[in-house]
């Protein structure tokens, strides 16, 4: 008969996620974790099986909760214009949080592991996925309400905006300033018209 778990395997997850956010998947030791999480080795290894499925863990859980909750304000189906300026805003709030330089920890994944890790790569490919169909369908109903001029590529608009969600990441992390972020924020959206 298998020992039920003595903590919540969610609730652990969550603070490994924001470890590794925070410092990365090499910086991160299993100290750390354990530290963060409260849990001992054991119990994150019989859950987690080791360090790099709890990182895989934790790159699910930030796809399902972090992402979707930026993409969540662009099922609006009014002003989807606005729609998509407010997901974008998110991810400038999102990216600056706690020490005020963590950018995205699926573009902070891509840069330090998607070389060598295909695991990583696979979801920091689905996570670019997620934006850019959530992307498309705010661009296309822009296009029908006006907002967007149907000329324009949605494919291309939804993968531009995609890819400015790791452009923020980015500048976030190198200590760009908010200003300097929201500027691009809207040079990126002047684009759309």
């Amino acid at each position: 008969m298998a020992r039920p778990k003595e903590f919540d395997p969610t609730d652990a997850l969550d603070k490994a996620m924001a470890v590794f956010w925070a410092k990365g998947y090499h910086d991160t030791s299993i100290r750390d974790l354990v530290e963060a999480t409260g849990v001992n080795y054991y119990g994150l290894y019989s859950t987690f099986e080791d360090k790099h499925g709890l990182f895989l863990a934790a790159l699910d859980r930030y796809r399902d909760t972090v992402t979707r909750q930026i993409l969540a304000v662009l099922d609006q189906p009014d002003q989807p214009m606005s729609a998509i300026s407010q997901a974008l805003d998110g991810v400038v709030l999102t990216t600056r949080l706690t020490d005020g330089h963590r950018g995205c920890l699926m573009c902070n994944t891509a840069v330090e592991l998607t070389p060598f890790d295909k695991a990583a790569a696979r979801r920091v490919r689905k996570n670019m996925s997620v934006l850019r169909n959530a992307f498309r369908g705010a661009v296309v109903r822009a296009q029908e309400v006006g907002e967007v001029a149907n000329d324009k590529d949605e494919d291309a608009l939804a993968e531009f905006l995609a890819m400015t969600v790791y452009s923020i990441s980015v500048l976030a992390r190198t200590e760009a300033s908010e200003d300097q972020i929201r500027r691009y924020v809207q040079t990126a959206l002047g684009t759309l018209n």
